[in-house]
């Protein structure tokens, strides 16, 4: 498959996310309420749709969805949830229906005859026609104007948060302590839910760190907290209708307080101890629970409704009356606390940054503590050079080196110096024992000592202040461990919560079956993404009862070849790098290749095909759907469906499976799953100039290099560990680069400067690394590798040093595999430019295009169309990346962009682009769906270039391109 099929396929899928989330929107709509939010949803769903599929060549996809777009579009203009009925609403669900069709035609490459547009499409939209209308051009211009207001729930934030503060702020002298505490919480989430309508995180972000200080401050000082509180608010509302918001602060930061106890005096042990249990502190009635149960399926929108009314109710009593009170304060205890993934995800890249940027402290005080220690080296030598000039004053002196009292005098008559005159005269009563003589060179030493003792000083200062600093740092270094300890408790689960189930389970299909089986558990501790649990749990299900059914024999066939009547199936899990490794194998009879051969065969794979598979990928159509070796259907296996799952819902969370099978002995299902965690502790090693980094956690023992340890055997070195003979790779001899490497070491002291070697990896792949420098551990954040280019096994993740340095963390095991595999073919290369390099140059590219497009199948097809021309591409996902790498310096010769775009649009591109006098001259072509002649006038106000609307004429684009660039 060419590398353009495979973008046309790839955005099949994309479609399929389309249509799942127009689905998904219209299941929530009714004609009691028509979301205007949804349908913005819907909208800029279909119209992706329209945009990609024409672009992609998908004439009859890009059409139909056009059609159903301006469906939706009468529904958003005329604003009418009457229009919603029940039969529209099953009319656009059979056309998003009929788009799944269209998809899976063009994905099977089944042709699309008129028939099929007649009779299944036509009827739907003919109907929908009747109901709802055609949409006429003032519907368009309507639209349009839609898209450029401030949007009703901005309105809707601008008028209730300012009721609301002034209302509050009435009444807070007024209040009780503990009135005005709860006022205050309530306030807070009313403040969040307006802010979050209104999509202002900065706004949210203030209210959320006001809410979190309420419960830990005094009574007394309650009011003037409130006070300060409402006054930020209201000074942060201000700046929301200016358009302000990056001058809005996140972090509430009241006036210090007059506090009982002092930090020094708090009893941390205590504190890090408590455990507020919520369930405990505050009983809750029975009506009350069942109220918060059903508020976690309440959508924004019903809170947008009741809030209001709610309040304006209630304007003149008190904000809260308490429900809750101090003598049942400790009956029922919460928990639990539901938190989303995605904001888990958040709080991890958060925590992420937070290591990165703590590493770059530590980074900086290390050169620091050099510059110091530097410092005071060159300070000794200059008081040696400042002691070794005094003693040569002196012997000077003695010895009559110096200029006599007469010479100076002479000098001074001649230079008309009357007041040397008078000195020199006055003092030549006096014998040299009598009366020291001081010339201009000792009042220079004497000023230099004074310099250096004050520049002593100066350094001793400032090696205090490092002592200082270095405490409070190796204090944050404490902190963020135990932050990293309590973040990965959150996240992830032990692995026995996984497979607790599974027991039982076995122990039901024995007894149901009459085959004695017994479960093994191993890795119970190993903790695992809480993430993953739902997608993990049915392939696990899967391939426990394939094991069960396919691998285990029974009782009397195991008797007859030697085993014991009683199988074994054992699961283990183990964390090795950023990676969670899960193993499900038995001692059956293991999987017979030329069953599945014959299953190909009567498939129509032809034999010849057949044997040229390696046994991996034979053994890789056990996860196909419909496929099974089963001659016939059984309550456990049979329909070819299990494997396809586990295949399917491994995919999902980024997952895949091998298999290892030895027929008579057994077979082993090998999942590796990565894990979302990004914090890692690394050992940073060095071979051959290139610093790479290998999780500690896949680390067996450093050893020192010892030349009688290592043998050769069969051209590869080995070496004798714990009884058994492991290779001993040299990186230098496997891994190529396709251009120059320039060996950049790392500053300071390695921990082994000296020749060693690496144990690393697992039972399978056990093995070591010759290395010549280690550098030591630390803490990183783990960054995947993203890149079109396929990338050597074992290089996968990425980690950023303190100094910003990028450094590939490597896979050990995986390293081993491909090295070891790859040994006969090694490369020898240009010693004269690096032994890990290999030259390669690229052909030259006439011009550099930057392509803004949020789908990056849009980007990645209009890409391939510009490379085959002859153009370098460059891309963005959206016009705020596209921004920032114009005003860093990214030169091209034009701009390909979108109009529709999350953060910042194509005319918002434009706007800030073409404000710049240097790209004045910058040609800038807008592609887009948008065919309306507002688009395209505001487009052309703007300083576009040209305007195409997609689908486009390929040959037009680059003729037009390379008309723009040219002139």
């Amino acid at each position: 498959m060419d590398k353009e099929t495979q973008i046309k396929f790839n955005f099949l899928e994309e479609a399929q996310g389309y249509l799942d989330q127009i689905e998904s929107v219209l299941l929530t709509l009714n004609s009691d309420t028509c979301d205007p939010f949804g349908l913005d949803l819907v909208l800029r769903s279909a119209h992706s749709l329209k945009g990609g599929a024409g672009m992609m060549g998908f004439s009859y996809l890009s059409q139909v969805s056009h059609r159903i777009e301006d469906f939706f579009k009468i529904l958003k203009v005329k604003n009418d949830p009457l229009l919603f009925t029940s039969e529209v609403e099953s009319l656009l669900l059979k056309g998003v229906d009929a788009l799944r069709d269209i998809v899976t035609f063009y994905r099977q490459e089944t042709p699309i005859d008129n028939d099929f547009i007649e009779n299944q499409i036509n009827p739907i939209f003919k109907n929908l026609r009747q109901y709802l209308g055609d949409l006429e051009e003032d519907d368009e211009n309507a639209l349009f104007a839609l898209e450029q207001s401030s949007g009703v729930e901005l309105e809707l934030f601008e008028e209730e948060v300012d009721r609301l503060l002034n209302q509050f702020e009435q009444q807070i002298f007024s209040l009780s302590g503990e009135e005005l505490q709860q006022g205050l919480i309530v306030l807070c989430a009313e403040l969040i839910v307006f802010s979050q309508m209104a999509d202002i995180e900065p706004f949210t972000a203030l209210s959320e760190s006001i809410q979190a200080q309420i419960l830990f401050m005094e009574t007394d000082d309650l009011p003037n907290f409130a006070h300060q509180a409402v006054n930020i608010w209201k000074r942060s509302h201000s700046l929301v209708l200016r358009g302000s918001l990056d001058k809005i602060p996140t972090i509430f930061e009241p006036e210090i307080f007059n506090f009982d106890t002092s930090l020094n005096e708090t009893n941390w042990d205590e504190i890090e101890g408590f455990n507020l249990d919520i369930e405990t502190e505050f009983n809750l009635d029975d009506e009350y629970l069942t109220q918060l149960q059903q508020s976690e399926s309440l959508s924004l929108k019903d809170v947008e409704i009741k809030i209001p009314q709610t309040i304006l109710n209630n304007q003149n009593k008190k904000i809260i009356e308490p429900s809750l009170t101090k003598d049942n304060t400790s009956e029922q205890a919460l928990q639990m606390v539901r938190i989303p993934v995605k904001q888990l995800t958040q709080f991890n890249t958060i925590f992420g940054k937070l290591i990165l940027e703590r590493n770059t402290i530590n980074r900086q005080l290390e050169e620091l503590k050099n510059f110091a220690s530097l410092l005071r080296d060159r300070m000794i030598q200059l008081e040696e050079s400042q002691q070794q000039l005094t003693k040569w004053y002196d012997r000077a002196s003695i010895e009559g080196l110096i200029t006599s009292s007469s010479q100076i005098l002479t000098s001074a008559i001649s230079n008309g110096s009357s007041n040397t005159i008078l000195k020199e005269s006055q003092t030549d009563n006096f014998d040299i024992l009598e009366m020291d003589r001081y010339t201009d060179l000792h009042l220079i030493s004497q000023e230099q000592i004074e310099t250096i003792v004050q520049l002593k000083e100066v350094s001793t200062d400032i090696q205090l202040g490092l002592l200082d600093m270095q405490g409070v740092i190796g204090e944050l270094n404490q902190t963020t461990t135990a932050l990293q300890k309590n973040i990965t408790r959150t996240q992830m689960t032990p692995f026995a919560d996984v497979v607790k189930v599974f027991p039982r389970m076995m122990r039901d299909l024995s007894v149901q079956f009459k085959k004695q089986v017994k479960l093994n558990i191993k890795g119970e501790g190993t903790l695992i993404d809480r993430s993953i649990l739902d997608k993990l749990n049915s392939p696990l299900n899967h391939l426990l009862r394939n094991a069960f059914d396919h691998g285990i024999e029974s009782s009397d066939n195991r008797i007859a070849k030697g085993k014991s009547p009683q199988g074994n199936i054992t699961i283990a899990a183990v964390n090795r790098a950023n990676q969670t490794i899960i193993t499900i194998e038995d001692d059956g009879d293991g999987i017979a290749l030329q069953k599945i051969k014959n299953r190909l065969l009567q498939q129509g794979i032809p034999s010849s095909d057949i044997e040229k598979m390696s046994e991996a990928q034979i053994l890789d159509y056990i996860f196909e759907p419909g496929f099974s070796t089963k001659d016939k259907v059984t309550e456990l296996s049979g329909r070819g469906v299990g494997m396809d799952v586990v295949k399917t819902n491994l995919r999902e969370i980024r997952g895949d499976i091998q298999v290892k099978t030895k027929e008579g002995i057994g077979t082993s299902f090998i999942i590796n799953i990565p894990f979302s965690l990004s914090v890692l502790r690394v050992m940073l090693l060095e071979r051959s100039g290139l610093v790479f980094a290998i999780p500690m956690n896949s680390i067996r023992e450093l050893k020192s290099f010892n030349t009688w340890e290592i043998n050769t055997i069969d051209n590869q070195d080995k070496t004798l560990w714990k009884g058994e003979n492991i290779p001993v790779i040299k990186l230098e001899q496997h891994l190529i680069f396709n251009r120059p490497y320039k060996s950049n070491p790392l500053k300071g002291n390695p921990k082994i400067d000296r020749s060693t070697f690496v144990i690393v990896g697992d039972n399978d792949t056990l093995g070591g690394i010759y290395l010549d420098r280690v550098w030591g551990e630390q803490e990183v954040t783990v960054y995947p590798i993203q890149s079109p280019i396929p990338l050597t096994l074992g290089f996968n993740n990425s980690i950023i040093l303190g100094d910003g340095r990028v450094i590939p963390l490597i896979d050990p095991s995986e390293m081993l595999q491909e090295c070891l595999g790859n040994s006969a073919s090694s490369i020898q290369v240009d010693n004269s430019v690096s032994k890990l390099t290999k030259i390669y140059h690229p052909a030259p590219f006439r011009n550099h295009i930057l392509i803004v497009d949020d789908s990056i199948n849009v980007r990645n097809y209009l890409a391939l169309t510009l490379e085959k021309a002859g153009y370098q591409v460059e891309e963005a996902k959206d016009g705020r990346e596209a921004v920032d790498k114009l005003f860093n310096g990214l030169s091209v010769k034009a701009v390909i962009s979108d109009v529709e775009m999350p953060r910042l649009d194509g005319y918002g591109l434009l706007e800030e682009v073409k404000g710049k006098k240097e790209f004045h001259n910058l040609p800038i072509i807008m592609l887009t769906s948008r065919s309306n002649e507002k688009h395209r006038k505001v487009a052309f106000n703007l300083g576009a270039s040209a305007y195409f609307s997609k689908p486009y004429n390929e040959q037009e684009l680059l003729q037009k391109l390379e008309l723009l660039i040219t002139k």
